[in-house]
């Protein structure tokens, strides 16, 4: 990532964060697939794959189930969890429990219920022997940074022989050793690539419509922080949306946005949004291009949580309860 996440600094996690995260986390893991070694032998195409991928033994896989569509629910007879907030990958910004945040323990006892099914517990010990020789990506921002470190601390409980390293330029990355399962992190605001833009003495068009100063983002450049991810990793989860629309990085007046595609401006100039749409388009055809064999996950946006104002202007996290649907900002 570029540029250091806001969020690092807010020494509080919000309860909808963290719920989002769950719900996330959750979904993603029954539907991700699986292959049966890290040089791609046999083929996902193959029967043996699509076995693995359906086995007409797990409930879940014969009723299809829309998990995204439920509520939280409390449960105060909720079991242990799989981690505490000893785990060592916490970021300490986002630890509620040992920031003291009032209803740190209550985060515990919500849990997501679909409308129409069940959604079993994960089981970190079984989860490693059903991903074994399976490497797994997260590709974002601090979204999924969280999901990331959710996974690693359920499945160190289950497995403590553990090499870290940075797989394919990660930010960071662990394998467990007796499974060669491996979950990576690579982190990146944008998805694209983009620094810091200045006026040169010779003149060029975006010169020429007054503009100084700003932040060049190249559309369809993957930040090097991931553009070798899709050849390494089996499964891929990303995710970008909060930073497009982030005035405290990227002020329209201060330091706009300014888009290029294959090295040219793009004029006239567009707004964040459309910007984001030429990236995320670009993006596909890219990881699509290069990871051929990879099972691809994009992951949508949690709502913004901060009230009064934003992370660095006042703004704090009131709610200790999951919002209702007509309180959804």
């Amino acid at each position: 990532m570029a540029a250091r996440d806001p969020a690092r600094r807010h020494l509080s996690t919000t309860t909808l964060s963290c719920l989002a995260a769950l719900v996330c986390l959750a979904s993603l893991l029954f539907l991700f697939s699986f292959r049966s070694s890290l040089d791609r032998q046999p083929s996902r195409s193959s029967p043996r794959f699509l076995d693995r991928l359906h086995d007409p033994s797990e409930r879940w896989w014969r009723a299809p189930c829309n998990y995204y569509d439920g509520a939280w629910v409390w449960d105060p007879d909720s079991v242990a969890p799989r981690y505490d907030m000893t785990c060592k990958e916490i970021f300490k910004g986002w630890n509620c429990i040992a920031n003291h945040k009032s209803n740190g323990p209550d985060l515990l006892r919500w849990r997501w219920k679909p409308s129409s099914c069940d959604l079993p517990r994960i089981d970190p010990l079984r989860f490693l022997e059903r991903y074994r020789n399976i490497s797994i990506g997260f590709v974002g921002d601090s979204l999924n940074r969280n999901m990331f470190v959710s996974l690693v601390c359920m499945l160190r409980g289950a497995s403590n022989q553990v090499k870290k390293w940075r797989p394919a330029g990660a930010d960071r990355g662990f394998t467990f050793l007796s499974y060669n399962v491996t979950v990576a992190y690579h982190r990146t605001n944008l998805l694209v690539r983009y620094g810091r833009w200045s006026a040169s003495s010779n003149a060029s068009a975006l010169e020429s419509l007054g503009y100084k100063q700003g932040y060049r983002v190249d559309v369809d450049v993957p930040d090097q922080t991931w553009a070798e991810a899709p050849r390494f990793h089996d499964i891929l989860i990303f995710n970008t949306g909060h930073w497009w629309l982030a005035p405290s990085k990227f002020d329209p007046v201060q330091s706009p946005m300014l888009f290029f595609e294959k090295g040219l401006p793009v004029l006239p100039h567009v707004s964040p949004e459309v910007g984001l749409d030429m990236a995320l388009k670009h993006m596909v055809l890219y990881v699509e291009r290069i990871g051929i064999d990879a099972v691809k996950f994009f992951r949508t946006q949690s709502p913004r949580h901060f009230e009064g104002g934003d992370w660095n202007k006042g703004g704090s996290c009131r709610r200790i309860q999951p919002l209702l649907p007509g309180q959804r900002k």
